[in-house]
């Protein structure tokens, strides 16, 4: 069986089998009482399953010694009485299930979405995301599917068995050994199943993670792909990555197939070989036919109960890697953190230089922990009040550099550089951030002491007259109770450049900021950045060719490396992938021609 080694490879950890049953067994504890009601019920109601089978065959025995009308009718009401009487008490026990699996699950929930909230930047921010994403919506929605629906059906059917195989024995030990004869159909299926299901089901969930991180992946980086003409190498990523999904999908289902024809072997045999022994035990008048009967019953009633057992691993085994893998996430928290202050303790510092650059990145190298991908041995510097613009393709680690500079990731080796009383980089990025409240509350996130005079200026000077006028209604009614209405991508967006403009950083990081706004909006947007680059020292990292162009320098990241450095006009004088990348993506625009002495620069 092919695979792909992105897809396969475990991006965050997964816990241990004995891991998730100590966390399981911690969430019971905190509910002694209603597990103890719960395990009580369910026992009751299999005891009362069996009074049906036990009636119906002393019926048989009534009508073969021709008893009275009333003494079979007595038996009748018995196994009548039983089967309502279980299914009241089931009832029972599986609301009281439900409610308690309801409670659990929304702890562990919680714990995962607090755990996940403390993970560092570097943890999940490796273009991997998807994989945190699908434990805390995917894994949840099957455990919390286990847990609703498959816990009770498994709750049942265990007591059953059990209930069921003690009462076969009390009423015969030969009929209860012949049943026997099925448990080895069972073993060898169970067996076979469980050490195949759980490699295949624990894949299944990774690439599927894969597969939608792919997607992501050639959906928000159009721009970036077309420029650079990357767009059937990502179709074909996604390709791969369904297929190989798929392809262990089906091998799922060629694994449950298997277990169900040992199941059915098993029902066969055990079930032959109880009525031969009841017809040799009956022969030598050991046991009349009602015995044979109640056994054969009995024997019959496991059929369900054993099925959905084993059937049911199906189920158990994804909620078991769901659960693996959201404890996963609840463990990786506070050891990441530790890991992470150990390591800022440990690397290079972010010092401030002498030198006029704005920014200076010095041999800088950093991996991120779950995948090793990163940066590598890059150096960079930055003029202050000048712009440089990062370019590449998804993954090539522009987006990593810009992090690193702006401190969410303390560099392996090298160092970053900041002139002096620069400050911390403003960082902004290009997920969109509405917070609650009015337009005045989003802008004093920043500048908490900001005067109603800044806010109008920080927002006529990124052209948001929009929001002046929303503020004037604010102020002309009640403020605290008259939120802002809901905005477009375009306008949040405008806002946050203006939170920005309010901020008045020395150096700002915008990585893609455009990127997650409409083209009705991008005008709008893109020029307020222009504003808000204005006598700033500034990091652009761009997704579109046109919007490096107006940088004084631009760099080309592939592999983590700079592979390519310049102005605009340089990079097109120059074969290359910058210049290849504009002609692609700007057929129209004349670019200059090289010339044998131009070549360029690393």
């Amino acid at each position: 069986m092919s695979s792909d080694p992105s897809s396969t490879a475990a991006l965050l950890p997964i816990a241990s089998s004995a891991r998730v049953r100590a966390a399981v067994g911690a969430l019971l504890r905190q509910h002694r009482g209603r597990t103890a009601a719960v395990a009580g019920l369910f026992l009751m109601a299999s005891a009362l399953g069996i009074v049906t089978p036990t009636c119906l065959g002393r019926i048989v025995d009534a009508v073969s010694s021709h008893a009275g009308f009333a003494t079979i009718a007595g038996w009748v009401i018995g196994a009548g009485a039983g089967a309502i009487g279980a299914a009241i008490v089931m009832l029972w026990a599986v609301r009281m299930l439900a409610g308690l699996v309801q409670d659990m699950l929304a702890t562990l929930r919680e714990d995962a979405f607090a755990s996940a909230m403390r993970l560092p930047v570097s943890a999940i921010d490796d273009g991997e995301s998807a994989d945190l994403l699908s434990r805390v919506t995917g894994d949840v929605d099957a455990v919390a599917e286990a847990g609703g629906n498959v816990a009770p059906t498994l709750l049942s059917a265990g007591f059953a068995i059990g209930v069921s195989v003690v009462a076969l024995t009390a009423l015969d030990p030969w009929l209860a050994l012949a049943g026997v004869a099925a448990a080895p159909f069972y073993a060898l299926g169970t067996r076979a199943f469980l050490r195949r299901s759980r490699v295949v089901f624990r894949e299944v969930r990774v690439r599927e993670a894969a597969r939608s991180q792919a997607v992501l992946d050639a959906v928000e980086a159009i721009d970036t792909l077309t420029a650079f003409n990357e767009q059937e190498h990502a179709l074909e990523r996604v390709r791969e990555r369904a297929e190989s999904s798929i392809r262990m999908q089906v091998e799922g289902v060629r694994v449950t197939n298997r277990l169900f024809r040992w199941i059915n072997a098993g029902e066969l045999v055990g079930l032959a070989a109880i009525l031969c022994t009841g017809f040799l035990l009956h022969s030598a008048a050991a046991i009349t036919v009602g015995t044979v009967t109640t056994a054969a019953l009995l024997f019959h009633r496991l059929f369900d109960p054993v099925g959905q057992l084993i059937f049911g691993l199906d189920d158990i085994q994804r909620a078991t890697i769901g659960l693996a893998r959201l404890v996963g996430v609840i463990d990786l928290a506070p050891a990441a953190v530790a890991a992470r202050e150990s390591a800022s303790d440990a690397a290079p510092k972010r010092t401030a230089v002498i030198e006029a650059a704005g920014i200076e990145v010095r041999d800088v190298t950093f991996r991120y922990p779950s995948t090793g991908r990163g940066i590598s041995e890059v150096t960079l510097q930055v003029e202050q009040g000048t712009t440089a613009a990062l370019v590449g393709t998804s993954g090539s680690g522009k987006s990593t550099l810009a992090r690193v500079i702006a401190g969410h990731h303390p560099p392996t080796s090298g160092s970053v550089h900041l002139a002096p009383g620069g400050g911390t980089p403003y960082y902004l990025s290009q997920e969109l951030h509405h917070f609650r409240g009015t337009i005045a509350d989003n802008l004093r996130l920043v500048a908490p002491g900001a005067s109603h005079d800044d806010m109008v200026a920080a927002l006529r000077a990124v052209g948001a007259g929009w929001a002046v006028e929303a503020m004037a209604t604010d102020l002309a009614e009640d403020p605290s109770a008259n939120p802002v209405a809901p905005l477009d991508e375009g306008r949040i967006q405008q806002l946050a450049v203006a939170r920005a403009f309010l901020a008045d950083p020395e150096v700002v990081i915008l990585d893609e900021a455009t990127a997650d706004v409409g083209l009705h909006h991008r005008d709008a947007v893109e020029e307020a950045i222009g504003v808000l680059r204005q006598g700033r020292t500034a990091l652009l990292i761009a997704h579109r060719l046109q919007q490096a162009a107006s940088a004084e320098q631009i760099i080309v990241f592939a592999d983590g490396r700079a592979t390519q450095r310049g102005t605009h006009e340089e990079l097109l004088a120059t074969d290359g992938p910058y210049r290849s990348s504009w002609l692609v993506q700007t057929p129209s625009t004349p670019a200059p021609q090289t010339t044998p002495e131009e070549t360029e620069t690393p």
